[in-house]
């Protein structure tokens, strides 16, 4: 992959004012975002981009965070998944989503900066 080349990035949240703020503050970052306001439109998107991360809402209207991984998983192992949950998890709830293959968590209201700096991470981690 070129070293000049955008992060492709994938964002899958029901509610379009939080994934709106997400995308444009990651592309200020140098990221490429794609967007899906629904479960199924993301899995869709993702399988026809193949976006290095994804970060998706862990409740959406037409399925949850956690079938969208194991959804993507199946597609590929490289991907970044990222659970976005606007409520406490329990720990079974995330020990569930780890083994469906999530890579990381985050409580909303997070830190865009925050988030940024962990997506960095997470990609130099799997390079490596």
């Amino acid at each position: 992959m070129a070293q000049n080349q955008p992060v492709k990035l994938l964002v899958i949240d029901d509610d379009a004012h939080l994934r709106e703020s997400l995308a444009e503050v990651l592309e200020l970052d140098g990221f490429e975002c794609l967007q899906a306001g629904a479960a199924a439109d993301g899995i869709a998107t993702a399988k026809k981009n193949n976006p290095m991360v994804v970060i998706m809402d862990i409740q959406l209207p037409d399925s949850s965070g956690f079938q969208i991984c194991q959804e993507l998983r199946k597609h590929s192992r490289e991907t970044i998944l990222i659970m976005m949950t606007g409520r406490f998890l329990s720990a079974e709830e995330k020990t569930q989503g780890f083994e469906l293959g999530a890579d990381e968590y985050l409580t909303k209201p997070f830190d865009l900066q925050e988030l940024s700096v962990r997506i960095r991470q997470l990609l130099s981690r799997g390079r490596s």
